[in-house]
């Protein structure tokens, strides 16, 4: 089981934390950004896209999301995230932004990431815990199989000038 850690900048509206959630089910821990050390962090804005290259390190050393929203995200990350990912596009169920391409919920990305790397047991395991959820991965699909087998950036550019 891949250790699945968060960093809660306290910016959303606690009824809403996806993460917060997930920890109160165990599933989920909350860690400070000074303790991010050699995990991978899923970063919007970094310049690298995750992909099956990454499943190593995710594996040994786990996987990091910043529960907060994207429009408040404070840029200390950018500089502090040596190991950071982002995500290719892919389509949110969550009540908040759903249907809009990119804007995915933090246990959407979580989960997107470990259907990526081929754990995904462990991310419908995840998505279980949403009543909203039972629809990601029948609406992504196709996508999370065609990223799965993405080796590099190009490859992912190129899975995504497919779809979008």
């Amino acid at each position: 089981m891949i250790r699945i850690y968060y960093i809660d900048e306290r910016l959303d509206d606690p009824k809403k934390s996806t993460m917060r959630k997930l920890g109160r089910f165990g599933l989920a821990v909350k860690t400070d950004y000074k303790k991010l050390h050699s995990r991978i962090l899923l970063w919007p804005f970094s310049p690298l896209f995750l992909t099956q290259k990454d499943r190593n390190r995710i594996l040994h050393s786990g996987l990091c999301v910043i529960e907060t929203s994207w429009k408040q995200i404070v840029d200390r990350y950018s500089d502090i995230a040596k190991y950071s990912r982002k995500l290719p596009l892919l389509v949110p169920v969550n009540p908040v932004n759903y249907g809009k391409p990119g804007t995915l919920s933090s246990v959407e990305a979580v989960a997107s990431a470990l259907y990526i790397i081929g754990e995904s047991a462990q991310a419908a395991e995840l998505l279980a815990k949403f009543t909203w959820s039972g629809s990601f991965y029948r609406t992504n699909e196709e996508l999370l199989k065609a990223y799965s087998g993405c080796k590099n950036n190009s490859d992912v550019e190129s899975v995504q000038s497919e779809f979008f």
